[in-house]
């Protein structure tokens, strides 16, 4: 499946976000798995994307991002 990946923290979108081919997700037994039709992108991204403030390191990885693929507004199909 193709998705939009980050690896590394910074300012600059193109430089930090690639898109790539990656392995299908599989599903726990509590969680369903979506083909979106369409994703949100909001300002609290920009947090994530830039790794600042240097605190929210904490809960999202310091060196790099622990969830490689972000966000979560989504539409699709369950």
């Amino acid at each position: 499946m193709k998705a939009i990946v980050q690896d590394v923290y910074g300012d600059d979108a193109t430089a930090v976000l690639e898109q790539r081919d990656i392995g299908r997700p599989v599903p726990s037994d509590d969680q369903v798995l979506i083909r979106v039709r369409a994703a949100g992108v909001d300002p609290g991204l920009w947090h994530l994307m830039t790794g600042r403030p240097y605190l929210f390191r904490l809960i999202a990885g310091m060196r790099r991002p622990r969830q490689r693929v972000q966000g979560s507004d989504v539409a699709g199909v369950v």
